[in-house]
């Protein structure tokens, strides 16, 4: 009996010992250094991070821009295995546009035309990596786990909607002078660059389904004639102050190269020959910026402002065999005054100016849209060489580092330029041969987006076949350049119906990295 006493009043205690301490546990658990709370401005904030795809990536072997030449710190194949996906995103997108609603929003407001934008932009980045993807079906949590995939066909049709949508919203927004937008890390919350950037993505889109361009559903030449045929209403950027970028700052965001990594990897990746040679055959002065001539040449007396100081190594060559080629000083480094002498480098543009008056030349040397394809193409190359630095005429210094320095020791020289010279080159200058003239336009966005747009000269590629991509023993999947990523390895059996559908609709029942998805065909 004293026991059953015992053990009854030691319950007792410990109940009221716990009853004591649930609110003190409540208190505690909240932790003051970090919002309790979500607001629209901070899922925003959030959102645009996702978008930012930086450089020193795979996406940068994979447009074969430069490779890695030391097996510790990875490859360049191109054995694609399950695409990220950017659901998770698009569940904060969602989140902003509730929180909006808490806040008394009305229906038509920036963050839900912002949120548009958003959906377009990543459904349609899923689709380019892997083709048909869940879209009407997706984003319902609980109340569906198995989303059926929409076509990559319908997914575009999708986006081309809420970008009309966005446009039309952003229209009425800035004409009532809307200032309630908040977290934009980008353009400083101002609802006009916004809509700019909505209609130069909207062109890139449209330059994608170059290979659908008659489809009647999709009115590919019509969109684009409309865009650049009433800038009133669909007004697109107009210089690189409108770029869609990210910068970095010292020392919260710092350039992925920098002078704290310099000693690791600098000497481990080296320029690629299908970048460089393009840059030498046309004596392009951005090579100085961006590269630095071979080390063993300049040893042995070679000029450094020669072009043929300037190697790039084979995508395809064997990675043993590079790495012994880079250790000889045979390869040309990316230019470590320029990428590694500061901790925020150059900004990383998303979408651009650079790229639309390619994207512009392009459409029009299709004869989708009135206009001059050379002068968007012209403007094109000089805004790429603006952006290095580099004058229309007269010098410009150049720098190297040292044989076996360290940072901060460099070769200083300078070389002359001429911008009417160069594109007097009959490899530069604009032909009046529509094939020849779209390659052209094609090879200087190519060298434009240098470590900038993530895969999008992956993209070009896999769309023309220009430039001409290198393969070989070092980029595997049997001297192919893979076509697409896989899916992710769950949906195989969270999502099994709706999954081995889209295969055998797409791709004859393989998740084949070499499948041509519809926009390709």
């Amino acid at each position: 009996m004293n026991k059953i006493l015992s053990i009854t009043c030691a319950l007792v205690v410990l109940v009221a010992v716990l009853s004591g301490c649930e609110k003190n546990y409540d208190e505690l658990y909240q932790n003051p250094n970090k919002p309790s709370a979500s607001t629209p401005a901070l899922n925003l904030t959030g959102v645009l991070k996702d978008m930012l795809v930086q450089p020193a990536g795979m996406e940068e072997r994979w447009s074969q821009y430069f490779l890695i030449n030391y097996d510790y710190y990875g490859n360049n194949r191109y054995d694609f295995g399950a695409a990220p996906t950017s659901y998770a995103t698009l569940t904060n997108v969602l989140k902003m546009e509730e929180e909006e609603k808490k806040l008394g929003f009305a229906d038509q407001n920036p963050y839900s035309a912002l949120g548009k934008f958003f959906r377009a932009y990543f459904f349609v980045d899923m689709s380019l990596k892997m083709g048909d993807m869940p879209m009407k079906d997706a984003l319902k949590g609980l109340t569906d786990m198995t989303p059926a995939y929409d076509t990559q066909k319908d997914i575009f049709l999708q986006a081309f909607t809420w970008l009309e949508e966005a446009n039309g919203d952003l229209t009425a927004l800035i004409a009532k002078n809307d200032k309630t937008l908040a977290g934009d890390i980008y353009l400083g919350n101002n609802l006009a660059a916004w809509q700019k950037v909505v209609n130069t993505y909207r062109l890139r889109l449209l330059i994608h389904l170059s290979l659908k361009a008659n489809d009647a559903d999709l009115k590919v030449k019509q969109q684009f004639a409309d865009i650049l045929g009433n800038p009133a209403k669909y007004p697109v950027m107009k210089s690189t102050a409108d770029d869609l970028k990210f910068t970095y700052v010292y020392p919260t965001d710092l350039y992925p190269n920098n002078p704290g990594n310099f000693g690791f990897d600098a000497l481990r990746y080296n320029t690629s020959a299908t970048y460089i040679k393009l840059l030498t055959d046309r004596k392009d002065p951005r090579v100085f910026v961006t590269a630095e001539p071979a080390d063993s040449l300049v040893r042995r007396g070679e000029d450094p402002t020669a072009f043929t100081s300037f190697i790039g190594a084979e995508a395809g060559g064997d990675l043993g065999d590079m790495y012994k080629i880079a250790n000889l000083g045979l390869y040309s480094l990316l230019n470590r005054k320029h990428y590694y002498d500061t901790y925020t480098g150059e900004p990383s543009i998303i979408i651009g100016y650079n790229e639309m008056l390619f994207n512009i030349a392009e459409g029009i040397a299709r004869g989708w849209a009135a206009g001059s394809a050379e002068d968007n193409y012209k403007a094109g190359i000089k805004t790429s060489m603006s952006f290095y630095g580099i004058p229309e005429t007269g010098s410009m210094q150049v720098f190297f580092l040292k044989s076996g320095a360290s940072l901060g020791n460099y070769v200083i020289d300078t070389v002359a330029v001429d911008f009417n010279t160069y594109y007097a080159q009959t490899s530069v200058k604009y032909s009046a041969d529509q094939a020849t003239a779209i390659s052209q336009i094609l090879t200087q966005k190519y060298l434009a987006m240098f470590r900038q747009g993530g895969l999008e000269a992956y993209y070009n590629y896999r769309r023309t076949g220009v430039p001409t991509f290198s393969t070989g023993p070092g980029t595997g999947n049997s001297g192919r350049i893979a076509l697409r990523f896989k899916y992710p390895t769950v949906e195989s059996s969270a999502n099994s119906a709706h999954y081995t559908d889209a295969l055998s609709r797409q791709y004859s029942g393989n998740d084949d990295i070499n499948g041509k998805m519809w926009i390709l065909q």
